[in-house]
């Protein structure tokens, strides 16, 4: 982060209020002294997700997500921080002065707007086109054929482009759009003699939505003859396809409320899912599943299920995605669609009650790889052996997670009848993957006492007073325990300078929990207490530091009254009349 996003995001969390903002997307209640709801980023029935307004902080007990209002906003509409911030600053009336971004990203903002801009412009003029003008009568026919209801052609906001080169090209014109900005959005093509063509024609067409309901691109299905059957924006800088899910965009609520993700292969798969009331989908644009496309779900799902065609093409793009699920440790099952259907040609025979029954009963990830490979090689020992051989790149996508590598071993050595450390020994070689070295942890490993949590919960809070502790003895008092590596952190960081939030982006697990969690909470001594409450708790640190060092002491006596050393017995008797003074005082 720049200074300048960095002062930035200050100016826009002092103004924001948290509540307000959530509160939008997320009905909140004040309970005693916070702001509860039902958390957005994972489905629950009893509310874990908490903010507090005070903090500008929510952090949701539940699935451990937290944050302040920007990272919220770049969460919930899935946005980069840049676009999070930009959007907060302009609700609150902050002009964000952008000097400090060089020339290239204040030119790469300008076009990535414009283009945005023009896309929607395409949309609105194809959708209004499809639903009043006669000429779009066949789309519409073609679409009610498909089970397409006016509600769906609504809510995705379908178009149609006519069978005319120069359509979308003269309203664009109206507007002064340049045709050379058209053609890097990809809706015109530049003829090699001059001029310039409508990419989409006579075509049904699906914009392509950003998680933040931006027009990105355009997916359209030619309407009759002709090829190809269909066509996609071409990668533009507000598009990738490698990186999008047709229809996420309209479905994450319903995606999250379900907690499992339903992935089709086609625009018109979904559309027709969708329309026949099964809303928890999304697909791929036309192309092979990416890594990009299984983190973008494990965002919004623990599962996503791969409802593929049941032709072979379907088969092996199912088995393609398989490592993706491993490696972002995201759950994946496949439903199997009886061959020669997709899911929409299976919706018309059967309807929706079937396809959720076929869903429902899905193949985890293992059952389907085994029985691929049992088709593809038997179980012979050859076959046998050739399996083994297809489980290495999976292992290897599994990574360091021991527990999720184990129980694939074991499933698939169970499976074939063998023993599942030998079947382990064959991946031992290169079975780990290389990544970051972790930050080495002084001190202890121990859990965090209630009373180790008081004492970190004020320091951090109110930092003013944490280099007391530290003279004090706080280090000693955190020995034994994980927390310690808070303190270390905090004299890494100048004081004036602290936010608590510093501290989340350097920790992880339960020490990122617990600072999480007291950032939501109503701080047990509130800020006119601090000074009185500052005392009381140095006094006691310093009370146990002499406590722990008398008791070291009279260890020390007892042993050397064995060694017949009166010189260093006197020496230690004085040390110990020295602290009990100390005490007293």
């Amino acid at each position: 982060m720049t200074m300048f996003q960095d002062n930035a995001a200050q100016l826009v969390k002092d103004a924001a209020d948290i509540v307000e903002v959530i509160n939008e997307h997320v009905p909140l209640q004040k309970r005693s002294g916070r702001y509860v709801g039902l958390c957005p980023f994972h489905s629950e029935k009893t509310p874990s997700f908490s903010v507090n307004q005070e903090r500008g902080f929510f952090h949701c007990f539940g699935c451990k997500e937290s944050g302040d209002v920007i990272s919220f906003v770049m969460k919930y509409h899935s946005l980069p921080f840049l676009d999070a911030l930009k959007e907060l600053a302009d609700r609150y009336g902050i002009a964000i002065d952008d000097r400090e971004l060089t020339p290239a990203e204040k030119a790469r903002a300008r076009k990535r707007k414009t283009l945005f801009a023009v896309n929607e412009l395409a949309a609105s003029l194809y959708h209004d086109f499809l639903r009043h003008d006669p000429a779009a009568e066949p789309a519409r026919r073609y679409l009610e054929s498909r089970r397409i209801t006016a509600t769906v052609i609504k809510d995705f906001r379908l178009g149609y482009a006519p069978d005319s080169w120069d359509f979308l090209g003269k309203h664009l014109a109206t507007h002064k759009i340049e045709p050379a900005t058209a053609v890097e959005a990809g809706l015109l093509v530049a003829k090699e003699r001059g001029g310039y063509y409508d990419r989409f024609r006579k075509r049904v067409l699906c914009p392509i939505f950003s998680m933040a309901g931006e027009v990105a691109g355009f997916g359209g299905r030619i309407l009759g003859e002709g090829q190809p059957k269909y066509l996609n924006t071409p990668e533009t800088p507000v598009f990738d396809k490698g990186k999008t899910l047709f229809g996420l965009y309209q479905t994450k609520k319903a995606v999250q409320a379900g907690r499992r993700c339903l992935l089709v292969e086609g625009n018109f798969d979904l559309l027709s899912m969708v329309a026949a009331g099964i809303t928890n989908v999304a697909a791929p644009l036309g192309t092979a599943l990416t890594l990009h496309h299984v983190r973008l779900l494990k965002k919004y799902v623990p599962e996503a299920v791969l409802l593929f065609d049941g032709d072979q093409a379907g088969m092996k793009a199912a088995m393609r995605s398989v490592p993706l699920f491993l490696t972002e440790q995201l759950d994946g099952k496949v439903a199997i669609l009886p061959e020669g259907h997709d899911p929409d040609t299976y919706l018309a025979a059967h309807g929706q009650v079937a396809l959720e029954d076929l869903v429902a009963k899905a193949y985890s990830l293992p059952d389907f790889l085994f029985g691929r490979f049992v088709e593809m090689y038997g179980l012979g020992m050859e076959g046998k052996a050739k399996i083994i051989g297809e489980l290495q790149p999976l292992i290897k996508a599994i990574g360091n997670n021991h527990l999720q590598r184990s129980i694939f071993i074991a499933h698939f050595s169970e499976k074939l009848g063998l023993d599942a450390r030998e079947v382990a020994g064959h991946f031992q070689e290169g079975a780990t993957v290389a990544g970051p070295k972790k930050r080495r942890r002084i001190g202890g490993s121990g859990p965090v006492s209630d009373g180790q949590r008081r004492f970190l919960e004020f320091m951090v809070i109110y930092p003013q007073y944490f280099q007391d502790f530290v003279d004090a003895g706080i280090e000693e008092f955190l020995a034994d325990s994980e927390a310690l590596h808070i303190v270390e952190i905090m004299k890494e960081i100048p004081t004036e300078h602290f936010q608590p939030e510093m501290l989340l982006a350097r920790l992880d697990g339960t020490l990122k929990d617990i600072i999480a969690e007291m950032l939501v909470a109503v701080p047990a001594c509130l800020p006119e207490q601090s000074a009185q409450t500052a005392r009381e708790m140095l006094d006691w640190l310093v009370r146990h530091s002499l406590h722990k060092k008398k008791e070291q002491l009279v260890l020390q006596i007892r042993r050397v009254q064995h060694e017949n050393n009166p010189v260093l017995l006197m020496e230690l008797i004085e040390k110990k009349k020295e602290l009990d003074e100390a005490l007293i005082n």
